[in-house]
């Protein structure tokens, strides 16, 4: 089995479209050279053995077509660059599929998708004994929403290289999602015994699922749910649940899957293409993806030569001072907040990452001015208010953190029942049981895996006198099984509180 560690690497997410395609050509390659001179000899005779010589220099001329091309006119200084040099190259060295294939990948990762499969096709007419430009080809349709054409051009790059693991996961999921449930187990399969352990059993569960064999499904992702512990592996456990009957684990796992996105997996292949990304729309979104990742050098280096060149400057220094903040060049990130300040004094972000800054150095007065001064700014933001509740509530004044984090919940944040949480944990510290059980009820109403919420539920119904309901909650945490201490010390307090303790 050949080793498929990184030869390449991540695939870049989508971005921003510059231009559109102007024009694609044919993927034909001219005959071989052997071909057209037999071809032409028979018509010629022996006597044209003399016009040999002019026939071979005939044959040395370039047969591959020109390469697709794309407008430009309004593109970026650095893309233009950029493809004008991969084109002459490919122009110079028309029978190479390497300079064809890198035009593709530019055109890729610089969102010409059209132009981008028609480059691969080409490379792989040059060169049919390479793996990556059908790959790359096959990878690209699919996500222009050809899965049929997709397969049929992965079957080719996994006829060049029948070991490279992602080609097997993409192939199944590609399968998976057309019904196509027992070619995609094979897929998996073959990607398990290549080494893909959790991405293929999560496939081949899937599989299961779609076939209606759910006891079996179950039975591969209950061990492999305990093992990773991710969102995507709950929901299919969760639906495999509902299948068998099983309610209340269903709606534990659902929970527990709530928001989830597909399990992803390394493609080493992918990363030779991001040194291609030129385009100012595209380098500030791998920038945005590489801290998302907390990948923060590389999306300094990134956003360092963006400084001052785009329209979204404000954006770049926003992040470039982030990125500087997270990766411990504290002095930096002021420096480039200072530049920021000086020609967008009223840039909500600037303050957002300041308030950052001041709060992991210990300063709380500026962290929370600064959080104000982005509310007046861009009062519908959300990650603001929570974090300026969690600092008043450090601060002790609680009725000014309630008062953020309501805020927070009606501009609409992403996780309310972690907001619920916390303000019913307020509640509870004014001894206001009744109020902090209606936050409490909310808060697992919206997510019925989260253990915590439903420990302190118990608690404030049991200090509320209503301990029949207490132990309700607390059975359902015990359910749960997470946090067995914090579970035991509740029941002992309703313990305490049915015997009349105080």
């Amino acid at each position: 089995m050949r080793n498929w560690k990184p030869r390449y690497g991540v695939r870049g997410v989508a971005i921003h479209r510059e231009q559109s395609l102007t024009h694609t050509l044919s993927h034909a390659v001219a005959p071989s050279r052997t071909t057209w001179v037999a071809r032409h000899l028979a018509a010629i005779g022996i006597a044209g053995l003399a016009c040999l010589p002019l026939l071979f220099a005939c044959a040395e001329r370039p047969t591959a077509p020109p390469p697709p091309t794309v407008a430009l006119d309004h593109a970026s200084p650095g893309l233009t660059a950029l493809i004008d040099e991969l084109l002459t190259s490919a122009r110079t060295l028309p029978k190479s599929a390497e300079m064809r294939g890198r035009l593709g990948m530019a055109y890729e990762v610089n969102d010409f998708e059209d132009a981008a499969v028609a480059a691969y096709a080409q490379a792989t007419a040059l060169d049919p004994q390479e793996f990556r430009w059908p790959y790359f080809r096959a990878m690209l349709v699919a996500e222009l929403g050809d899965a049929e054409a997709a397969l049929d051009i992965m079957a080719a790059a996994l006829a060049i290289d029948e070991e490279y693991v992602p080609a097997w996961l993409h192939r199944g999921t590609w399968l998976a999602n057309l019904d196509r449930h027992a070619e995609a187990r094979t897929a998996f399969e073959r990607a398990r015994a290549l080494g893909a352990e959790a991405n293929a059993i999560a496939g081949i569960g899937q599989t299961l699922l779609g076939e209606g064999r759910a006891a079996e499904a179950a039975a591969l992702l209950e061990p492999l749910s305990e093992e990773l512990r991710h969102p995507h592996v709950y929901r299919l456990l969760g639906r495999t649940y509902q299948a068998l009957g099983r309610q209340d684990d269903a709606k534990i796992a659902l929970a527990r899957g709530k928001n989830a996105t597909p399990l992803q997996w390394r493609d080493p292949l992918q990363e030779q293409k991001w040194p291609l990304l030129a385009s100012y729309g595209g380098l500030l979104v791998h920038a945005e993806k590489l801290l998302q990742v907390g990948r923060f050098d590389e999306a300094a280096e990134v956003l360092e030569p963006m400084r001052g060149v785009g329209p979204d400057d404000e954006t770049v220094l926003a992040n470039l001072s982030l990125a500087y903040g997270r990766s411990g060049h504290t002095e930096l990130a002021f420096e480039t907040l200072r530049e920021g300040y000086r020609t967008s004094p009223d840039h909500f972000r600037f303050h957002n990452v300041s308030a950052n800054l001041y709060q992991e150095q210990g300063d709380t007065a500026n962290a929370i001015r600064h959080l104000e001064q982005s509310i007046e700014r861009q009062p519908q933001q959300t990650w603001p208010y929570e974090r300026l509740g969690l600092l008043l509530m450090e601060e002790e004044r609680y009725d000014e953190a309630r008062a953020a984090f309501d805020q927070a919940l009606e501009n609409g944040i992403d996780q309310p029942e972690q907001v619920l949480y916390t303000t019913a944990l307020l509640e509870g510290i004014g001894e206001r049981w009744e109020a902090a059980i209606e936050r409490l009820e909310r808060a697992v109403a919206l997510n019925a895996a989260f253990t915590k919420a439903y420990i302190s539920l118990g608690r404030c119904l049991a200090e509320a006198g209503r301990f029949d309901e207490a132990r309700s909650a607390l059975a359902w945490a015990e359910r749960l099984a997470t946090h067995p201490e914090e579970l035991a010390s509740a029941r002992q307090r309703l313990a305490d509180l049915e015997g009349g303790s105080p």
